[in-house]
């Protein structure tokens, strides 16, 4: 500890030496002891503290019957029981409550999503090279029997143009605590279809019929049926090569 430390310290220490016992005085006033100067300098601000405390505790005194006349004024409001309140407050209260009850009920998270933000993301989630999927497999009904297993979507509806086509496999993503299941196809041309199913409920805005969107090298196409809500995304593709799909 250096002297200007000191100083920082020994400026909030107390002329009553009360704080003497503390680690941080007792480190400051150790650094004193070996320093004529700030020995002198803590020895002029010690009694500088002595004689200004000193003034207050004689000029400021309490009223010699302070006490006494506050304890006088001193009044007791008892409570009243509710059968004996006045109607118009119970009224009030019953109103306040109401509308606590509806803001409470106005400002509850809506447990519903924004479909367009879930789409945007799978949409990314397209565009990226996945290393691995959870099921590898070709066989679309082993694709289902696993699924069923995860109780996932197993009875999905395939659209026409991946009906039939061999599978890569399948995995289990999760989107705002939702559960997705996704299935990978080949195309031609060494393309590849990413077909993800998520249940309707989980939004307010899901499409019934095919809407086609295109974002940025992905092009997705989205539609709901029995409860399901399906996006198909492809990277590298466009819409008439989605349209086949349908």
């Amino acid at each position: 500890m250096n002297n200007e430390e000191a100083k920082l310290i020994l400026q909030a220490y107390r002329p009553g030496g009360q704080d003497a016992n503390e680690p941080r005085f007792r480190e400051a006033l150790e650094q004193a002891q070996r320093d004529p100067q700030l020995a002198r300098w803590f020895a002029n601000e010690h009694a500088l503290d002595s004689r200004i405390s000193a003034k207050l505790k004689a000029s400021i005194k309490p009223p010699a019957h302070l006490k006494s006349q506050l304890l006088a004024q001193q009044t007791i409001v008892r409570p009243l029981v509710w059968w004996k309140q006045p109607a118009w407050q119970l009224a009030a209260a019953a109103c306040l409550a109401l509308l606590v009850t509806i803001a409470a009920m106005w400002l509850k998270p809506r447990r519903t999503a924004d479909f367009v933000q879930y789409r945007a993301t799978m949409a990314e989630f397209a565009g990226k090279k996945l290393d691995r999927l959870d099921l590898m497999s070709r066989d679309m009904a082993e694709v289902r029997r696993w699924l069923a297993q995860k109780e996932s979507h197993a009875d999905l509806v395939l659209p026409v143009g991946l009906d039939g086509r061999p599978s890569l496999g399948c995995s289990l993503l999760e989107w705002s605590g939702k559960k997705i299941s996704l299935i990978c196809f080949e195309l031609e041309n060494r393309q590849m279809a990413h077909l993800l199913v998520i249940d309707s409920a989980s939004f307010k805005d899901a499409p019934e019929s095919p809407v086609f969107n295109q974002i940025g090298e992905v092009a997705t196409v989205s539609w709901s049926r029995g409860g399901k809500t399906y996006v198909v995304a492809g990277k590298g593709g466009n819409q008439l090569d989605l349209m086949k799909l349908l």
